[in-house]
């Protein structure tokens, strides 16, 4: 028979340890916690099946060791960024069954909603609705534009492989307003500046046909590792993304947040995200 000594946990932590810049389960997230953390107090706290609650829930640790360890879970952020760093880290982790099971709220689910995003008067509410674009479009891959300056024209960025050495960029670029051909070419200057290849520009309003000239005057960007030559400059609306569905088919090589490994077999059952 053998038999183990457990340590005693007292009510001051100090064996988990901060994450450090260099932990390989690091996201870049400000005020990410440690997965030991987080299923410590889960496992002292509840049982399998139970609901948690993470009102504050950010990067979601969280919510991902609940899926791991068998709980159902409700999390709450106000900003949609954290949303998808979440959805990502969930469908890294354990497959996208498990998106598919989430039931988000609080997010435009057609127009009338992304219209009233898009049009808040609040500055950081309407930022919002950029970050659901850009993220939504390109499948939580694309990283978003923090700091907008007066003349930068990018609200979000993302890289795909290419026959260089280094990946090419694509910048995204959102309007909620009335929209006309000047529009893309202020994009392909954007572009040139930039050194970007590709670009994606995103209406909330039906694009002129002036528009529509202007972006197939870029011309068409081919690789080896597309099936097919694209636009460098395309259009599309925020009607398509919601009716439609449409999201970016290009393969990105950097993503919003780095892979993690699948954990465990996605449990069938309805998980809400509020």
């Amino acid at each position: 028979m053998v038999i183990e000594t457990l340590p005693i946990i007292t009510n001051i932590w100090t064996d988990i340890q901060s994450l450090s810049p260099q932990a390989k389960e690091r996201l870049g997230y400000p005020t990410q916690k440690p997965v030991a953390l987080l299923e410590r107090i889960l496992k002292a706290s509840s049982n399998e099946g139970d609901v948690v609650l993470d009102a504050y829930c950010g990067c979601g640790t969280s919510l991902a060791v609940s899926q791991r360890l068998n709980r159902k879970w409700i999390g709450i952020d106000i900003t949609y960024q954290s949303v998808s760093l979440i959805l990502k880290r969930l469908e890294d982790a354990f497959g996208k069954g498990a998106i598919e099971n989430i039931t988000l709220n609080g997010i435009p689910k057609d127009m009338a909603s992304a219209q009233a995003l898009a049009l808040k008067q609040d500055d950081r509410t309407r930022k919002e609705f950029e970050k659901w674009v850009v993220l939504t479009y390109s499948n939580n891959r694309a990283v978003i534009q923090q700091k907008k300056g007066k003349d930068q024209g990018i609200d979000g960025i993302a890289y795909f492989r290419s026959e260089k050495d280094d990946p090419e960029k694509i910048i995204f670029q959102v309007k909620s307003g009335k929209v006309n051909s000047g529009d893309i070419r202020d994009l392909r200057g954007t572009m040139e500046r930039e050194s970007a290849v590709l670009g994606i520009f995103i209406t909330l309003n039906k694009p002129t046909k002036d528009m529509t000239k202007e972006a197939k005057e870029a011309g068409i960007y081919k690789s080896q590792y597309m099936n097919v030559p694209v636009d460098k400059i395309r259009i599309v609306t925020v009607q398509e993304m919601i009716e439609d569905q449409k999201r970016l088919d290009i393969l990105l090589s950097l993503e919003v947040l780095k892979s993690a490994e699948k954990q465990m077999e996605v449990r069938q059952g309805q998980l809400d995200f509020e």
